[in-house]
């Protein structure tokens, strides 16, 4: 396995509008999170036995996983007990586990410990940890989008009344350069009616903004700010 640390990513906005850290890792047996919680994890690997997997379960198979990788498991849950359990939150996706926080310490020393795992991670950039966590909903860049929008708002197609759509797509249409209302967004918001799919427009600035709230106040879903790194 590779034990090089891969190159920290910027975070240019919270990850889910909370944490400013990130770290994924993928670790053999980690898809036993589905079923069990930390301390159920931790007596799994240290109590059960390597089965016969000719005919075992999908299930069978990660838990042998996690048995036979037990003095990863057992190091990692116990420095994971080290922190507050609200110090972090954790998401898992097929063999890989994603970390938030906004610990610094937590971020550094997972990185530390478990460098070798590691497959992504992000942080903020330098002198900007304060920043970051007081502002809300903020993207912080090195330019503007096109040189000139400040804003990101995603859309609520699903919330405008199909009779309604067709004199606001016209509206939005006239409003051009202002905003970025290519003819991908326009079709997907004459026919989306449910709230499956998330698309955003740049804004030019917070007059364009207040105007189409004004407009259409039910259109506009969460905004973000552009905010300018030097």
């Amino acid at each position: 396995m590779n034990n090089k640390l891969p190159t920290a990513k910027k975070t240019k906005k919270k990850f889910y509008n909370k944490y400013i850290y990130k770290v994924s890792l993928t670790m053999p047996g980690v898809s036993g999170f589905r079923y069990y919680d930390l301390p159920q994890f931790l007596e799994v690997c240290q109590t059960n036995k390597l089965t016969t997997l000719a005919h075992g379960s999908w299930r069978d198979k990660i838990i042998n996983n996690m048995i036979m990788h037990k003095e990863l498991w057992v190091e990692f849950i116990s420095f994971l007990n080290n922190f507050d359990k609200n110090t972090f939150s954790k998401r898992l996706e097929s063999d890989t586990i994603d970390f938030y926080t906004n610990d610094q310490n937590f971020y550094q020393s997972i990185c530390e410990n478990f460098g070798q795992y590691v497959r992504l991670r992000f942080q903020p950039p330098p002198g900007l940890e304060n920043t970051m966590l007081d502002e809300e909903k903020k993207i912080f860049v090195k330019q503007l989008p096109h040189q000139k929008y400040q804003y990101r708002a995603y859309l609520h197609p699903h919330k405008i009344p199909h009779d309604d759509k067709h004199t606001l797509v016209q509206w939005l249409d006239k409003q051009r350069p202002n905003i970025t209302f290519t003819p991908s967004v326009k079709k997907w918001l004459m026919n989306t009616s449910e709230n499956w799919d998330r698309r955003y427009i740049y804004i030019d600035n917070e007059q364009t903004l207040l105007m189409m709230k004004l407009r259409s106040p039910n259109l506009v879903g969460q905004v973000f700010k552009y905010e300018i790194i030097r």
